[in-house]
């Protein structure tokens, strides 16, 4: 029993215990709880905080938008370099841009030229003074073209003594700024045009004191003060003082009171002097907008010369208005103000007034546009010198309609000489004026068509021939590898379709050329049997795997050298022998030549060249000639353009000469054309061209710089240097090409035209007009086109030759030995000068001595260019006998760098200035000789970058 209480004690003491325990962890769990619960409103107001911070943010992110947005001005932000950083949408509404368009742009791309340094001074001498606020105003051009006036105060923004940013607030002032320059034209014309009206004038304010005045008014009242001491003088004293001058004094007075008290305006009244001199008085009230009197204008003209012959001048007007009324022709006169004083009847017919409308007003204002309002100004200015002019502009009709009148206006003079006015007699020209308006819009759209098809031909040029130019040239490449015969065959086809693709593209732009007009014959002593015999070699070796043979028969009279262009001549026999082989299946190509007339000076040689082929049916045979015209016989096909005998054609008759065609279908063709040429007396030039050029061995201290974005095209040129070990660096756009040349001298740059960043036309001129080792280094232009306003373009630039993509390996070679800086003093000792010069006066002026020639060229570019480049400005002035020194000063210096013709020009100049006649062919000399003088000075700075090296 006691082992039993013992034991239920202890489980009473074990339950207890149990119990205790269990109360503990209850607690511990319920403080956990509560622990939990408070961390959990903790994290909860954290996250509300949170979330209320962020509205905050953005709302006062919104806020601050909108009040950017809903600001009219505009807020923006550039870099101490000048770029734009910030721009607010504002920007848009004002000037049209988009934040994009201005985002990274510099400043002055923006700002009018003109005031662009003035602008980049303004910044520059914020920052170097740093001063804190500045305002300033300058005129931007907007999207649209317009010209508009910002005004901006700008605040620089540093840090640690650094200059980080300028941030600006501009609006548009153009209304301001364009009244402002209104008004101060409007006051300086008005200063200007009282002071020297042939009246004299005074003008009163409101209060009758004198605030304007010219010396002729002083004049006329005998008043011993200035026009300007004149100015603050109480009006009703002066007429007081002056009335004893006038027949009736008092009744002068009490005449300009009542004017004075009606404050209406009167014109013309008479008023006799005690002189015997009779004035004219013009009393003009001045009102505001809102009727504010502000003072009057009186103005007396002595009109005592029209006075007396006022009598004479009607007589004469009764006799001459009959014969004008008879006339289609609207005639009416004006005084030296422009003020009408005579419309004849037919003139009021033509212009719908009655002459009562007409007189009175000024013709000015009442007839003539806005836009010719100069002209006739500048036609009064001529007649006040006396001179008659014909001329002619628009008119505007009582009914707001308007005609268009050719004028011959005359100065009408009195019978003192004195000039009083004018007379203009206007024939209607309304109808002739709308004809030549559709005659001008036709062309117009011509103009647009043929530059339409123009871009077209060069996109396509550039487009096709850039890549062509890698095929082509890696064709050639690949035959430097060795390789298997078979690879050789894949390369003979990829070469023929690249070639054929290359002619294709030829004849098109041929054409297009031909038709601009653009083809020039060069003529020059060439072996005509020779380039025959080449040609038939050519065929030969092009159809050794064809049963076709090619002949060549010669007349026995063509043996010795002719005179003529034997590289249009080449170009028309490959297109016919080409036509001839693309339709022979077998049989025989022959070329014949014979002399078909012989005159005094020259030979008509008729060439002929027939085949084998298929042949063309006759009613076909008139359309061979037609461009993009292909005559299938018999359903053969032969790819084309169908421009090859269409430019052959041309190339005949630019030379004079004729062709034609005789066939027959399945016997052959026969195409005989005649070409006028001169014998000549001297044997053409036969050396040989590879002596001429530069060994490659020379050029591997050439240092050449390429300028290209197109892979396949670095890669070729790039190994055709490879090849012949040839130093090079490359530049994938222009900016980098700008950034290579101020880094390291070369020798020659090998420039593309079209690339992203900094085109080539870009670069050029950035190397051309800054400071840095290429300045002066020959740059060759690598085209894509053909065209020849594009290497106008090129040259006009600066660069100094073009090639033409695609270009053969040998064509590089060429271009690299022609501008490589090598030794140019021959084994004779003398310079050999660009053929463009005069070549045989520089080598009689300087030898071989290159030092004193580097020096007078040097001179010529640096001293005498810009004053030759005064000489238009000059001739602007028409200061004859300046003009006429100048180029006598000048005419000498031409010939020291051997522009004899230049020289040759500048004399005619002199001559002409000098005597003073044909002043329209003065200026058209002066004009010619600036633009031969452009073309030239490219090679003079070559020309002078060699002797430096020699």
């Amino acid at each position: 029993m006691e082992d039993i209480d013992l034991l239920k004690r202890r489980l009473v003491r074990e339950k207890t215990a149990r119990l205790q325990a269990e109360a503990i962890l209850e607690k511990k769990a319920l403080a956990l709880y509560n622990a939990n619960e408070q961390l959990l409103h903790l994290n909860e107001n954290l996250e509300q905080q949170i979330r209320n911070k962020l509205a905050e943010l953005r709302e006062s992110e919104q806020r601050y938008r909108q009040l950017i947005e809903s600001v009219q001005d505009i807020i923006y932000k550039i870099s101490p370099a000048g770029y734009f950083t910030f721009v607010s949408p504002v920007v848009e509404k004002l000037l049209g841009y988009t934040e994009a368009e201005f985002l990274g742009s510099h400043f002055t791309d923006f700002v009018l030229v003109g005031y662009r340094m003035k602008l980049i001074e303004f910044y520059r001498t914020m920052m170097l003074e740093r001063q804190d606020s500045t305002y300033n105003e300058f005129p931007v051009v907007a999207k649209d073209g317009r010209v508009v006036w910002i005004g901006q105060t700008v605040r620089l923004i540093e840090q640690d003594g650094q200059t980080l940013e300028l941030v600006a607030v501009a609006r548009d002032v153009s209304d301001r700024k364009l009244a402002e320059i209104e008004l101060e034209t409007t006051q300086t014309r008005l200063s200007t045009l009282i002071t020297n009206l042939q009246s004299g004038v005074m003008v009163e304010d409101e209060n009758g004191r004198v605030i304007l005045a010219n010396q002729l008014f002083c004049d006329l009242f005998e008043i011993p003060l200035t026009a300007n001491d004149l100015i603050g003088y109480n009006c009703s004293l002066a007429r007081q003082e002056v009335k004893p001058l006038f027949v009736h004094p008092d009744a002068f007075v009490d005449r300009m009171n009542e004017l004075l008290e009606n404050r209406q305006a009167r014109v013309g009244e008479e008023i006799s002097m005690a002189n015997g001199r009779i004035l004219e008085l013009d009393y003009i009230p001045i009102f505001l907008d809102d009727n504010q009197y502000m003072g009057h204008l009186w103005k007396y003209t002595d009109v005592t010369e029209k006075y007396q012959a006022r009598e004479l001048i009607r007589r004469s007007e009764e006799k001459y208005r009959g014969i004008m009324n008879n006339m289609e022709l609207g005639l009416f006169e004006v005084d030296n103000n422009q003020i009408i004083v005579r419309s004849y009847e037919r003139c009021c017919k033509m212009l719908g007034y009655t002459e009562e409308e007409m007189i009175g007003k000024n013709a000015t204002d009442l007839l003539v546009p806005a836009e010719f309002v100069s002209v006739v100004d500048r036609q009064q200015e001529e007649r006040k010198k006396g001179n008659a002019g014909s001329y002619e502009l628009q008119l505007i009709k009582k009914d707001g309609n308007r005609i268009w009148v050719l004028v011959s206006g005359v100065p009408i003079q009195d019978e003192n000489g004195t000039i009083v006015g004018s007379m203009g007699i206007h024939y209607d020209m309304t109808e002739r004026k709308q004809l030549e308006h559709e005659l001008a819009r036709a062309k117009r759209f011509a103009e647009e068509a043929q530059q339409a098809e123009k871009q077209f031909f060069a996109n396509m040029s550039h487009e096709i021939r850039t890549p062509l130019n890698a095929i082509i040239g890696m064709s050639h490449l690949l035959f430097d590898t060795q390789p298997t015969q078979q690879q050789r065959e894949y390369i003979d086809i990829l070469k023929t379709s690249a070639d054929f693709l290359h002619s294709l593209i030829s004849d098109l732009l041929d054409m297009t050329k031909i038709e601009a007009g653009r083809i020039e014959i060069h003529a020059r002593p060439f072996d005509l049997a020779g380039l025959l015999r080449s040609t038939q070699k050519v065929f030969q070796m092009k159809l050794q795997n064809r049963p076709i043979s090619v002949d060549v028969v010669l007349d026995d009279r063509i043996t010795d050298e002719f005179i003529g262009d034997d590289v249009m001549l080449n170009q028309i026999l490959m297109n016919l022998v080409g036509n001839a082989e693309k339709f022979t299946e077998q049989g025989k190509i022959q070329i014949i030549a014979r002399i078909a007339k012989e005159e005094q000076h020259r030979q008509w040689v008729e060439f002929t060249v027939t085949d084998t082929g298929v042949g063309i049916p006759a009613e076909k045979q008139d359309m061979v000639f037609q461009k993009f015209k292909q005559v299938n016989p018999n359903g053969f096909k032969h790819k084309g353009t169908g421009l090859g005998l269409a430019i052959t054609k041309e190339l005949v008759e630019i030379q004079g000469g004729t062709i034609s065609v005789t066939s027959q279908v399945d016997v052959g063709s026969s195409f005989t054309f005649t070409v006028p040429y001169v014998k000549s007396l001297v044997p053409a030039d036969q050396k040989n061209i590879d002596k001429q050029l530069t060994q490659v061995e020379e050029l591997q201290t050439c240092n050449v710089l390429i300028v290209e974005d197109n892979l396949m095209n670095q890669t070729y040129i790039g190994s055709l240097l490879n090849k012949w070990n040839i130093p090079y660096t490359m530049a994938s756009d222009g900016k980098q090409a700008v950034e290579q040349a101020k880094s390291q001298r070369f020798d020659i740059i090998l420039m593309d035209i079209q690339m992203p960043i900094m085109n080539g036309y870009e670069a050029t001129v950035a190397i051309r007009s800054t400071q840095n080792p290429n300045q002066h280094t020959a740059i060759i232009a690598l085209t894509a086109s053909a065209m020849l306003d594009h290497k106008s373009v090129a040259m006009e630039a600066g660069m100094n030759d073009f090639l033409t993509k695609p270009f053969e390996p040998n064509q590089l070679l060429s271009v690299l030995q022609r501008f490589a800086p090598v030794e140019q003093i021959r084994s004779e000792g003398c310079i050999l000068f660009d053929e463009a010069l005069d070549r045989q006066r520089l080598s009689e002026l300087y030898g071989g001595d290159a030092a004193y020639a580097s020096e007078m060229f040097a001179m010529f570019l640096t001293d005498i260019v810009p004053d030759i480049r005064k000489l238009p400005g000059i001739c602007e002035t028409k200061d004859w006998p300046n003009l006429a020194s100048a180029a006598h000063k000048l005419k000498p210096t031409l010939a020291m760098v051997g522009l004899s013709d230049l020289e040759e020009k500048m004399r005619r100049l002199e001559n002409s200035a000098r005597q003073d006649k044909d002043l329209d062919l003065i200026e058209e000399y002066c004009h010619d000789f600036m633009i031969e003088m452009d073309k030239v000075l490219p090679i003079l700075q070559t020309e002078l970058q060699k002797l430096s090296q020699v």
